[in-house]
Formats: C-alpha cells, sequence, structure tokens
C-alpha cells in the first residue's frame, strides 16, 4: 500500500480539460519538442523594425544633405534635407502613437457616465474563437464605470534568486482578480489571495492587477479599506462603480490593460477568483523559490507548453459549515480536501444547455489566446458570454500533468452568491442554470448550512490529499513506444490502463510517441480523472513505419514526469526511451516496473543476422537487471531471463488473461463462416491469426501449408481443408504471393473484437509454429474458442499447451525448416481423428477458465504494492507488515524466506492461472501447500517440465 504523501505538491489524477480538440496530428516531430516558443524572435523583430524605421529616417536626412552639397543654392539643399528629415520624423511618432493608442489611462479619464460598453470595442453576435454575446435584457443598460488606475500596470519579469539576471527572453506573468466590495468576507479573502500569490507563489504586486466592484459607490463603502489594502502591497488596482459589471466589459479591460502593459501574446495571464489559489510543482533545485509561479510557468514556457489546465480541489471544514474566512489560515480553517461532484460544482459548470461553457479546467494561458475565449470568473462579474466550441490549441502545447487550484468556495454568504448568480442567469435567458443554482441554494439552507452528502450526493473527501493535490492513490506513469499500433503489447496495456481507469483509485499518466487524437480526446474529458496523456518524439522505424524509434527523455518529458510524481514507472520495451525512464526512476526514487513482452534476442535469427543475438542478450541482461521488478508472463519466460543472467528475486508475475464472454465456442456461427471463409460445413478450417511478420515462424507455416496440400493430393482419405490466415503486417505481400495458387488459402487481413472473436470460434485447428513468444495471447484466445494448438516445441508454449491433452506440441523442428514433415504429420492427426480433436478442444476451453483479465491486472497491482525503489521485491518482509514499509530500512534483514504468492482456489485446479505462475513471485496458487510444493520441486529440477 501506499503511504499518504507528504509532500508540498503533486498532481492529483485528473482531466486535462476539454482542449485542443482541432489538433489533427498529436505525433511529436523531433525538432518540436525542445524550445517550441519563439518569444526571442518576436521581441527581436520589434527592436529591428524599430532600428530599421530610424535607420530610414537618417537615410533620408543623409540623401538630403547629400543634395544639398550637390546644389549650387545651398539654401534649397538645406530645406530638402529638413524636409525630409521631417517626414522620417512623423513617420517614426506616427508609429509611437500606433503602438501607444490603447494604453491604458486614456480612457479610464473618461466620466463614467460618458462610458459604454461600445467604447471599449465589445459587440453584439460573434467574439474570438466562437464565443458569443447573451442579451442580458435590463443588466445591459445597468452599466457603471471604472475610476481609473492609480499606477500603470507594468508586469516584470521574475529571476530565481541564484541567478544575478533575469533572463531577456523570459515570459512575464500576470494575475488578474475581482473582488466584490460588498461582501462580508471580502477584505479576508484579498488578504488570503494576496499572501498565497505575493508571497508564496513568488508573484510580484507589480504583475497583479485587482478590480474591485464597488455597487454603492459612496463614501462609507468597504471600497476604501480594499483600496488602502491593495496600495500597501503594491498591487495595482481599478475600482468599476456600478450595479452590474459585465464580463465582456470587464474582459476587454484586462486585455487593453495587458496588451498596455508592454505584454505580448507570448507572455503568461492566470485568470483566477478570489478563491481560488493556485499551487505548482516544487522545484527542489531552488530552495525557497520552489514553488514560484513565474519559474514555473518559465519552464513550461521554455518546453513550447502554451496552456495549464488546473484540477480544483474544494476546501470544506471539518465539520462541513459554511462560516467565513477569518484571519488565519485558510487551509487550517478549511482543513477537508474534497471533489463536490456535478451536483453541487455550479459556478464552474452550469447545466451546459445554451449556458457558457464555464469550466475547461484552464488556470494559465499565453496571451495569444483572448481572455474572454478562454475562462470567465466565478465570482465576480455577470458572464455574458456563450462558448459553444472548446478552446483550439495544440495537444502538444497542453501542459500534460494538471497542477491542483485550491478552492474555498464554501464559506458564509454562499447562499446569498448562489443566488444572486442564478438571477444574472436567469435575466441572460439561463433558464436550466438558474434553476439549479437555486435549488442548491435551497438544500444548503436545509442542511442547516453545511456541506453533506444529502447536499451533494456526489461528495468525496480524502483526508490523506496534500495542498497540492497528492493523495495515496496509486500514480502510474507507463512509458511505451507503442500503444496505438495493434500487437500484443499494446492491446495489454492500453486494456490495463482501461482497467485502472475504471477502479477509481489509481491514476495514469500514458508517455508515448504512438498516441492518437482519441487517446487525447478520452483524457480531456471532465469527469474522467484517472487518466492523462503526454506525447514522446518520434521517428518511424524504416521498413516498420507501424513502430516508433523515440529517443531519451528529452526535458519536456522529464518536467512532465516530475510534475506528475508517479509511485511507479512502467516501462514496456527495452529501448532507449525504455532505458531513459528506468534511469529517471532511480535518480528520484521512484520504483520502476518493467513488463517482460518481447524476446528480441531470438528475433534475429529469422533476418539472418544471428551474429547480433548475443550483443541483444547483453543489453537484455543490462535493462532488466536495473529494474526494480520484472513483471514476467510464465514461468518459462523467468527462465528465459534468468538464463541471460537477471536475477530472479528481482521477478514478479504479470500474466495475460482472455475475455471468455468474447472468446468462446458459442461465438461459433455457420453463416459467418460460410461468408467470410467460404468453407462448407464438412471442410476443416486450419486458422492463422496473428501479425504477419515472419519472426512468428512465418516460413514454417507456408512451407506446411504447401506440404500439407501436395499431400492431400496423394492421400484420397485425408478430409477437405481450408487454410484462413487472419492478420496484417509488412510480410503480407510475401504471404499473398507464396501462397497466391493455392485456392483454399484465404487471407483475411486483419479483424479485430466481434469479427476475431468469431473468426477465432469459426476455426478448427489453430496452426502457429512460432518459437519466439514471451506470451502468445492467440493461442489463449484460441483455446478458449475451443480449438486444439498445433505449436512448436518452445518454453512458453509448453506452460500454456499440455501436449497431447490440449493440443499437440510438435518437437525436433528447425528454425526455417527444410523439412516440416512433423507439423504435417501433427496437423494430419488431428484432421483425421475428429474423437481427438473434440477432446482437446473441450480441454483447451477448460484450461482457460479462471485466466480472467481482472486477476491478471490483480497481479500486476500486487507487484506495484510491493515494489520498493533499489531493493528486491518486498518477497521476505511478513505478509502482516507489507503496509509498513518504512519499518523496513536498506539494513533490514528478511524473515520470511516463503516466496510471496497470491492464494485464490476460485478457479478450477486445470486452470493456466496456476499453471503458468509456478515458481513465480507474486504468482497464483490454490493453496500455501501448492507454492510449497512448487518451490520443492524448482529446488530439486530448476525448472518445471
Amino acid at each position: 500500500m501506499f503511504a499518504p504523501s507528504t509532500e508540498p505538491w503533486g498532481a492529483l489524477a485528473s482531466a486535462q480539460g476539454t482542449l485542443g480538440r482541432g489538433d489533427t496530428s498529436p505525433h511529436v516531430p523531433w525538432s518540436a519538442s525542445a524550445g517550441g516558443r519563439a518569444l526571442w524572435r518576436s521581441k527581436m523583430m520589434k527592436h529591428f523594425e524599430r532600428a530599421k524605421e530610424s535607420l530610414r529616417s537618417n537615410a533620408q536626412c543623409v540623401r538630403g544633405r547629400r543634395r544639398a552639397r550637390r546644389s549650387a543654392r545651398g539654401v534649397r539643399g538645406v530645406m530638402l534635407a529638413l524636409a525630409l528629415c521631417g517626414v522620417g520624423a512623423v513617420s517614426v511618432w506616427g508609429g509611437w502613437r500606433r503602438r501607444h493608442a490603447m494604453r491604458p489611462g486614456r480612457m479610464d479619464r473618461v466620466p463614467l457616465e460618458a462610458r459604454r460598453v461600445e467604447d471599449v470595442g465589445v459587440v453584439e453576435g460573434e467574439l474570438g474563437s466562437g464565443a458569443m454575446m447573451l442579451s442580458c435584457g435590463a443588466l445591459d443598460a445597468e452599466v457603471g464605470g471604472f475610476k481609473g488606475v492609480v499606477r500603470r500596470f507594468r508586469p516584470t519579469r521574475v529571476r530565481s534568486g541564484k541567478s544575478l539576471f533575469s533572463w531577456p527572453g523570459a515570459a512575464k506573468t500576470a494575475v488578474l482578480t475581482g473582488v466584490n466590495a460588498d461582501a462580508a468576507d471580502a477584505k479576508a479573502s484579498l488578504e488570503a489571495f494576496l499572501t498565497h500569490y505575493l508571497d508564496f507563489g513568488k508573484i510580484p504586486a507589480k504583475n497583479v492587477f485587482v478590480v474591485v466592484h464597488d455597487r454603492l459607490g459612496k463614501e462609507e463603502s468597504n471600497a476604501k479599506v480594499l483600496e488602502a489594502l491593495l496600495i500597501e502591497r503594491g498591487v495595482t488596482y481599478d475600482v468599476y462603480v456600478g450595479s452590474k459589471l459585465l464580463h465582456s466589459e470587464l474582459s476587454t479591460f484586462w486585455q487593453r490593460h495587458l496588451d498596455g502593459g508592454k505584454l505580448d501574446e507570448e507572455d503568461w495571464v492566470i485568470l483566477a477568483d478570489l478563491d481560488e489559489h493556485l499551487t505548482v510543482p516544487p522545484r527542489e533545485d531552488l530552495g525557497s523559490e520552489g514553488h514560484s509561479i513565474p519559474l514555473f510557468l518559465a519552464q513550461a514556457d521554455e518546453l513550447g507548453y502554451e496552456v495549464v489546465n488546473g484540477i480544483w480541489i474544494d476546501r470544506v471544514t471539518s465539520d462541513g459549515s459554511l462560516t467565513e474566512a477569518n484571519g488565519q489560515s485558510l487551509h487550517k480553517q478549511f482543513p477537508k480536501k474534497c471533489q463536490v461532484g456535478p451536483e453541487c460544482d455550479l459556478r464552474r459548470k452550469p447545466p451546459r444547455g445554451t449556458a457558457p461553457h464555464h469550466e475547461r479546467m484552464v488556470i494559465a494561458h499565453k496571451l495569444k489566446f483572448a481572455i474572454r475565449d478562454v475562462r470567465s470568473l466565478h465570482d465576480f462579474a455577470i458572464d455574458d458570454f456563450a462558448r459553444p466550441k472548446p478552446l483550439t490549441v495544440a495537444q502538444k502545447r497542453v501542459f500534460p500533468v494538471p497542477v491542483a487550484v485550491q478552492h474555498f468556495q464554501w464559506t458564509a454568504g454562499t447562499e446569498d452568491r448562489l443566488r444572486g448568480l442564478a438571477e444574472s442567469y436567469e435575466a441572460c435567458g439561463l433558464k436550466d442554470a438558474n434553476v439549479a443554482l437555486t435549488e442548491l441554494a435551497s438544500s444548503l439552507e436545509r442542511a442547516n448550512h453545511k456541506m453533506t452528502t444529502k447536499t451533494c450526493p456526489s461528495l468525496s473527501c480524502d483526508d490523506t490529499l496534500a495542498d497540492n493535490g497528492n493523495s495515496s492513490i496509486r500514480r502510474i506513469a507507463i512509458v511505451t513506444t507503442v500503444w496505438e499500433h495493434v500487437d500484443g503489447v499494446s492491446r495489454t496495456m492500453k486494456r490495463f490502463s482501461e482497467y485502472l481507469r475504471g477502479r477509481g483509485d489509481t491514476s495514469v499518466l500514458v508517455m508515448s510517441p504512438d498516441l492518437a487524437e482519441q487517446d487525447y480526446l478520452r483524457a480531456n474529458v471532465d469527469d474522467d480523472i484517472h487518466e492523462l496523456v503526454a506525447p514522446v518524439p518520434a521517428i518511424e522505424v524504416p521498413g516498420r513505419p507501424e513502430y516508433k524509434f523515440a529517443p531519451p527523455l528529452r526535458a519536456q518529458q522529464r518536467v512532465v514526469l516530475s510534475a506528475y510524481r508517479p509511485h511507479v514507472v512502467h516501462v514496456a520495451a527495452p529501448d532507449m526511451l525504455g532505458h531513459s525512464a528506468v534511469h529517471w526512476a532511480a535518480e528520484v526514487g521512484v520504483c520502476s516496473v518493467c513488463s517482460y513482452h518481447t524476446a528480441f534476442d531470438t528475433y534475429m535469427q529469422y533476418y539472418h543476422a544471428s551474429v547480433l543475438s548475443h550483443p541483444i542478450e547483453h543489453l537484455l541482461k543490462d535493462f532488466y537487471g536495473k529494474c526494480d521488478v520484472v513483471a514476467v508472463p510464465t514461468y518459462a519466460a523467468a527462465a528465459h531471463l534468468r538464463k541471460l543472467g537477471v536475477p530472479g528475486e528481482r521477478m514478479g508475475f504479470f500474466p495475460r488473461g482472455v475475455n471468455q464472454t468474447l472468446y468462446s465456442p458459442k461465438m461459433r456461427d455457420s453463416k459467418y463462416r460460410k461468408e467470410m471463409f467460404g468453407a462448407d460445413d464438412d471442410e476443416i478450417i486450419i486458422l492463422w491469426v496473428a501479425r504477419i511478420v515472419r519472426e512468428k515462424g512465418l516460413q514454417s507455416f507456408m512451407n506446411t501449408v504447401k506440404a500439407l496440400n501436395r499431400a492431400a493430393a496423394k492421400e484420397p482419405d485425408l478430409p477437405k481443408f481450408r487454410v484462413v490466415i487472419a492478420g496484417d503486417g509488412p510480410d503480407l505481400g510475401w504471404v499473398r504471393g507464396t501462397l497466391s495458387q493455392y485456392s483454399n488459402v484465404v487471407i483475411l487481413g486483419h479483424k479485430g473484437g466481434a469479427n476475431l472473436a468469431k473468426t477465432y470460434a469459426a476455426g478448427d485447428i489453430f496452426f502457429f509454429p512460432s518459437k519466439t513468444e514471451v506470451i502468445p495471447n492467440n493461442l489463449i484466445e484460441a483455446m478458449a474458442s475451443g480449438l486444439p494448438v498445433v505449436t512448436d516445441d518452445v518454453g512458453v508454449n509448453r506452460a500454456i499447451v499440455q501436449d497431447g491433452v490440449s493440443g499437440i506440441i510438435v518437437k525436433h523442428t528447425a528454425v526455417i525448416p527444410r523439412d516440416v514433415s512433423n507439423y504435417v504429420h501433427a496437423l494430419k492427426r488431428l484432421m483425421k481423428d475428429k474423437t481427438l480433436a473434440k477432446r482437446m478442444s473441450q480441454a483447451a476451453v477448460e484450461s482457460t477458465v479462471g485466466l480472467t483479465w481482472e486477476r491478471t491486472f490483480e497481479s500486476l497491482l500486487h507487484a506495484y504494492d510491493r515494489c520498493r525503489p533499489g531493493l528486491p521485491y518486498a518477497r521476505h518482509i511478513p505478509r502482516e507488515k507489507l503496509d509498513e514499509p518504512k519499518a523496513y530500512p536498506r539494513t533490514y534483514e528478511p524473515t520470511e524466506t516463503t516466496r510471496d504468492v497470491i492464494v485464490d482456489d476460485g478457479a478450477p485446479s486445470y486452470s493456466l492461472l496456476y499453471r503458468i505462475s509456478r515458481g513465480i513471485t507474486g504468482g497464483y496458487v490454490r493453496s500455501l501447500e501448492d507454492a510449497k510444493r512448487d518451490d520443492e520441486v524448482f529446488a530439486k529440477d530448476g525448472s518445471f517440465a
């Protein structure tokens, strides 16, 4: 089990917002993976343009002087020179006027009664990227005005205390918020906001702009007290006097000040309500500045990100009461950290219908995106925008890990604020939102002003949740180069990710170069808080474009992993990306679990490159030897790794399951068999289902098909048969050309889902002569579908198929055999002996009972929970003490010598579940006595037959 997190920041697994759905190419090219921003270029271009204007003006003066010297009349020459210089000066002055035409302070001097929304450029109809203004009736006429800022808004850059100078190209960070002067807790909330962002978040006071809404506009107004506080803290502010403030006017007002504050589109803006406190990942190398928001955004900026999402954590008092915020720490006053659910999270997410899409989970964004197109404040101003479309931004520009936002919204006066917001929705024609907010306010009153599950049925609070969003739930980072590509590795890892997402107690970050648009869309669903995705740069493997070649983890990926702070890094392949992920985990003290999927050392013999087998064996030994846990699917795979030199004490169990509802003899469909295979009822179907690549024993398969057809021509008693090949791959053309002469060969191509299950069930014999499998999923699926199996005599096949019981193990065959008589003999035996084939079919189905995906994934979670960074698998810790890992330092002496196992007698004794996990740490047994017997056999023989 995982102990509660004590770090000052972390990432609660969350949705990444509904962003970037316009990105159609999620793969990141190598050239775009580091430093995507070009702020320095834009600034240099501005300086260049100014210098060019100056040079042009000087050139005009020089030309005038030359003409004057050449002129016999000096006076005319001087006058011409002065005229040309004057033209240049006017040109420069005009450019300066244009650049500063929208500086703040000019319109602010217009009398309040003379200013209207039209003055600041807001028009009816479409705004920005699809934003539409709503008609708010009488509210549109209740327009007030701003008094004018005391000081101009001039945000500054932030440098680290470890450097003498700030980087000239570093982005600036502006924080915008608003405070209602007539709110009872306005001063306390504003003090807490400024303390958090200025003192804790290290935002310079110059970078914060606060709008004070003074509805009364009288001398005795509370606005004076707030102004005094803002002046004391050195924060830029303005006071809006008027009964109603529309977001259309507010956003344009802020946009004008941002434009006039020497900010450009590459700088950052944080638009936060007074009760929203952003907490960024800590940087240990910065010491006291580790929680600096500007430095975090500067780092994100260097890596090319343009949007940072947030995960809102609602803070509630110990008893759920809605109390008034006082002078003490809000974190102590509201200690409970909760998710309130959709029924109560109505200020951020009002009923959709025609309501504005408030919550896109964006907390910080580049100024290239207009404020009104990103989000609105929830508790300040009336949102008169409807945003029917998500913000369009490339997924590679969205920081993959959402940052925590502490939300102190459940305080005294919540009911009044809800009703006030409901009235504004009603005025703007948003009836659904009006009804929902009014009902929530009434529910809180009926519950004696308390947040309970009666008020909010989905209310969920986690006492182990840190202020940063970190909790005791598992955080798993899956690093793999294959994800969308269809093979056994990707299918297994995607199924595992879906399983974890459904559990609700584990979050997953998938880091891969093989992500598709649908992966981003699924991760960006608001209600899905358990899967995140992060791209990796890559290039296609020559000749095998379905596979990607990814470099080691780069700065961008390292920052994302550091922000996510995983408990476990699960690496799926021993490539460069996988090596660097294991190295990163060792550096930061995170457990690395490496699943063993592919025996690369056995592939070379099929490509006439056997000389490379020995170096590859050394690479595999080096990689898996550095992993804290090596998750193997069978005892045969564990034996192969031991032979390479990987320590056995590092191995855990990760088998493969099968969906016995989908893969079942009940899926046999005569109509499908006739339409797809062209087979009559009396024909025997010999089936191949796998990727069409030569390392799967493709040459042996084709040679056997040829030999079987020759035998059929000579043996009249051999039953009529048809060979069906389902799969796709780079060698498909080779297969088509080789077997095209045989009319009884049917090539289906790729099949998936229900069609794949029907294809299995429509077969009669499964023939798969592969010697390179680590765990052949297709064998298990075929057996579950009722097919007897004919396969090669290698360890993993012997672990799955009982020779003479559920299939036939063919012995004495070569890698690329010229003599395939043993394969032909095995196939002819099953074709002629229907009784034997039927008995093996039944045994094959029964052997897969109990081998479920749930048990498969539970065994992997078992390994996760017992993994200790830098130490062997926790097999020797007493079982009753497994939840106290801190009690066992590195000097701890083992007290338990028996193998750690999962006792589960829910499957039949003949199930593959027990057969393939013999002797493996974390394997399944029906009883401890069975585990003891297996260990005795292994100790005596060194292996299992």
